[in-house]
């Protein structure tokens, strides 16, 4: 091995995280520029709050969700998905009781939505009831869980068939 290659390599790596940065941080001043210019564009709205939360930027997340929660008191779909990513800011938040809130409204929307019904699990785990958390969880099939839904599921099932009392 060279020595020069481990500081190439760094040097890559921190130029590649750079140039990506710079094209998400494009991306997204983009599509806020499209909305401003669209207010009224609910899938820029959902794009935007589903692009923020991935990035830890509740408050725009939040804002765009209630910005859509707005435009669509008739649309299920986008009402739904303003519902599911508030819920989503909330247990960000750390408050699992305003979460799971939003995410039994959206539930109501799209019964059959396995986000809705995942994020409904972790609410209840995160407010102590991981009975119901399970319950919900054992309702969608495992084969339609998310990596993240299955690994709370695998998690949920231990401690529900582990001996309890100590």
């Amino acid at each position: 091995m060279r020595p020069g290659v481990t500081h190439d390599a760094a040097t890559a790596k921190t130029s590649l995280l750079r140039e990506e940065k710079s094209s998400v941080d494009s991306d997204s001043a983009s599509l806020r520029g499209l909305i401003r210019r669209f207010p009224y564009w609910m899938k820029g709205r959902a794009l935007l709050a589903t692009w923020a939360l991935a990035h830890d930027d509740v408050a725009t997340a939040y804002a765009e969700s209630q910005a859509l929660l707005a435009l669509t008191p008739r649309h299920a779909h986008y009402h739904a998905t303003a519902l599911l990513q508030l819920g989503r800011c909330f247990l960000r938040r750390g408050d699992p009781s305003s979460a799971l809130g939003f995410l039994e409204r959206a539930h109501t929307i799209k019964p059959r939505d396995t986000a809705i019904q995942e994020e409904r699990s972790a609410a209840l785990v995160l407010l102590g009831d991981r009975v119901g958390a399970l319950q919900i969880l054992k309702t969608i099939g495992a084969s339609d869980l998310s990596a993240e839904g299955k690994a709370a599921l695998q998690w949920l099932s231990r401690e529900d068939s582990a001996p309890h009392g100590h």
